[in-house]
């Protein structure tokens, strides 16, 4: 791979890919709104550009985002082509780009990363990296503007999302008064913001309410009464009937008990493969927990993928979020 070029200069993103040819682009591994969103945003502005685009995502679409203009496009994996640019969006180490999309890394092309995740050190050509940026789509809307893009409905659609959904419908704390002015110009672009929410927040599969069903019994706190965790291991997956996606919202459930400091879910995706949600109300940094099992994020959401047995895993885990809280960091 080439060597770095540039950090966090947006005018020099802008540069890279007015001046591409054929761009691919991608976010991470089990996608969230933020990713899809600003993977799609981007491409269909790069299009309006006259760049050949092509539009790709380790994982498939999750369901709740297929609404979005575009998400038809967004190829598996990685598809056959040749590319001068490749855009990695709102994913922090190469290993969340997943195996077959991480072998561009290697090729004879030029690598953009943009991303709002702290990270230690940078992996791409060019990075552009805002860790006060609530979202990857405030980024991506910035850029849009540095390159002089017109925000359409469909631009400013998935835009929308991407800052809708990583900022918790604007009740995270990273979301600030210039969230809410991007928010505000791409409403005035014609996005439906309440159909969005609606489509994001209430209308569910069933699946979701089953797995709630499922989990709840597993609710639990520590004797301090400042970590608390909910589970669904593989087997209840089963017998759901359930995909990852459907499981993401159950750590809201233990960051709402009162007096709470430290909530997880704990997920088998596979036998064996455990992954961590973290969040935390109001002192404690979980992105340095998650640091601690080879994962990352934010101050107040981050997470984590853990080989091992579940139960071995979730003890672990617990122990060191309650040591966490215990020394008040």
């Amino acid at each position: 791979m080439k060597n770095h070029r540039q950090n966090n200069n947006l005018a020099g993103v802008a540069g890279v890919l007015t001046s591409a040819n054929s761009v691919i682009l991608s976010g991470h591994v089990m996608p969230d709104g933020d990713s899809i969103g600003s993977t799609i945003a981007l491409g269909l502005a790069l299009e309006k550009m006259g760049k050949k685009v092509t539009l790709s995502s380790p994982h498939a679409v999750p369901e709740m985002y297929r609404f979005l203009p575009g998400a038809h496009r967004v190829h598996q994996g990685l598809p056959e082509g040749e590319y001068d640019v490749f855009v990695v969006l709102d994913c922090s180490v190469p290993d969340r780009l997943g195996d077959r999309l991480q072998k561009l890394l290697d090729k004879d092309i030029t690598v953009v990363n943009i991303d709002h995740h702290q990270t230690k050190e940078t992996f791409a050509h060019v990075n552009y990296i805002d860790p006060k940026a609530a979202a990857t789509g405030e980024i991506i809307y910035d850029l849009l503007v540095e390159m002089g893009v017109d925000l359409d409905l469909d631009i400013a659609t998935n835009l929308y999302t991407a800052i809708v959904t990583d900022t918790g419908a604007f009740k995270y704390e990273g979301t600030t008064a210039n969230t809410h002015r991007k928010a505000a110009a791409l409403l005035e672009c014609g996005v439906p913001g309440s159909r969005i929410c609606k489509l994001l927040y209430d209308e569910k599969p069933i699946e979701v309410l089953k797995v709630l069903q499922a989990a709840l019994p597993t609710l639990s706190i520590s004797p301090c009464g400042k970590v608390a965790w909910i589970s669904f291991d593989w087997q209840s997956r089963q017998r759901v009937g359930a995909r990852d996606e459907h499981t993401d919202e159950l750590v809201d459930y233990p960051r709402k008990i009162k007096g709470v400091e430290v909530a997880m879910l704990f997920r088998e995706i596979s036998p064996g493969s455990v992954k961590v949600s973290m969040r935390s109300n109001y002192y404690v940094d979980v992105n340095k927990l998650a640091a601690q099992f080879d994962g990352g994020g934010h101050k107040r959401a981050a997470g984590c993928l853990i080989q091992g047995e579940f139960n071995a895993v979730k003890e672990r885990v617990i122990e060191a979020a309650i040591q966490v809280v215990q020394r008040g960091t």
